[in-house]
């Protein structure tokens, strides 16, 4: 049976997307890509290539699957194409400069603005589920 581990996915602020794992394996793997889809699919291919090697030497199967966990710098580079920093600072609080070093990686958020910034996605996403057509 396969164990299930957690797969953090990052950015490096300058749209460039990896994806890791902290668990210890019998190898290594990262994904990288330009979007975080590209990146989960390489981190799956590359565990799968890894994995493949590693049996046809050992003998040994790893099985494993993988739950895909954004950390904040990778959460506002994808919304920073629909969300602008100047809405999201007026609806967390957070001013544009600290939104912008969590973007980037160079700061990481205490879990309370981790859930302010959140939150406040999730509001401004229904704010425009609100929005009427006349």
């Amino acid at each position: 049976m396969a164990k299930q581990y957690e797969a953090h996915v990052e950015s490096n602020g300058a749209g460039w997307y990896s994806v890791y794992c902290n668990e210890e394996f019998p190898f290594g793997f990262f994904g990288e890509g330009a979007t975080i889809e590209e990146a989960e699919r390489d981190f799956l291919a590359t565990f799968d290539a890894f994995r493949t090697e590693h049996k046809e030497r050992t003998g040994e199967d790893v099985e494993a699957t993988f739950t895909f966990v954004k950390d904040m710098s990778a959460i506002l580079q994808e919304c920073k194409a629909f969300i602008s920093f100047a809405y999201l600072s007026q609806i967390t609080g957070i001013s544009k400069a600290m939104l912008s070093q969590y973007a980037c990686g160079t700061r990481k958020p205490k879990p309370a603005q981790r859930e302010k910034i959140v939150s406040g996605i999730h509001q401004i996403g229904q704010n425009c589920l609100q929005v009427g057509v006349v």
